[in-house]
């Protein structure tokens, strides 16, 4: 099946804002099948999306996710935001606002922690110090057993700035396993899979 339906969109979106987007193609399903592979989906009753872009992988989670589960995705871009909300599945809660204003979010709908935050932001274009403040606000969130997963392009991870992002991922949840390397995406990313000390 094409996805030039989801591509060209996405392109587009991110010539216009390319600092909030930081990629210029969407994920592929094997970065959502990674993400998948360390949040217990089967188990889950809330699970919040940030950067949900034009949604591939939101539509992997509703997927993945029991038909019981609440489905929030947060993203900035308002007109990424705006397209999802016309193709995204029925139960996605689509919300367009910062990813540090999680837990806000989270309490105009009543809801007090999460099982699982899945992450394709943009880590490398963003500041440390609002890397920190999007990661302690999904901390916060997060249940004591709860997880959180992100992607990070590989040529970055190399870097002193992506050691320094992933150092940063340990200090804040403790336990940080680093999964498979998805060269099929451009750019090629490895998935980490975080929980809270």
């Amino acid at each position: 099946m094409s996805r030039s339906w989801e591509f060209v969109p996405f392109v587009l979106g991110s010539l216009r804002r390319p600092v909030s987007t930081g990629a210029f193609v969407p994920s592929t399903r094997r970065c959502a099948a990674a993400l998948l592979d360390g949040i217990g989906a089967e188990a889950t009753d809330t699970v919040v999306e940030l950067g949900a872009g034009t949604g591939a992988i939101t539509r992997a989670l509703d997927a993945a996710l029991p038909v019981s589960s609440r489905l929030i995705a947060v993203e900035i871009n308002d007109g990424f935001a705006a397209r999802l909300r016309r193709t995204a599945p029925p139960r996605v809660e689509v919300v367009c606002d910062s990813a540090v204003e999680l837990p806000r979010i989270l309490d105009e709908r009543q809801v007090e922690r999460v099982d699982a935050v899945v992450s394709a932001l943009p880590w490398t274009v963003m500041r440390p110090e609002d890397q920190r403040a999007v990661l302690m606000a999904v901390a916060k969130v997060l249940q004591p057993e709860g997880s959180f997963a992100t992607l990070l392009s590989v040529h970055r991870a190399r870097t002193d700035s992506g050691r320094e992002f992933a150092s940063l991922l340990a200090d804040t949840f403790g336990e940080v396993r680093r999964s498979r390397t998805i060269w099929a995406n451009l750019p090629p990313v490895t998935a980490f899979h975080c929980t809270r000390r």
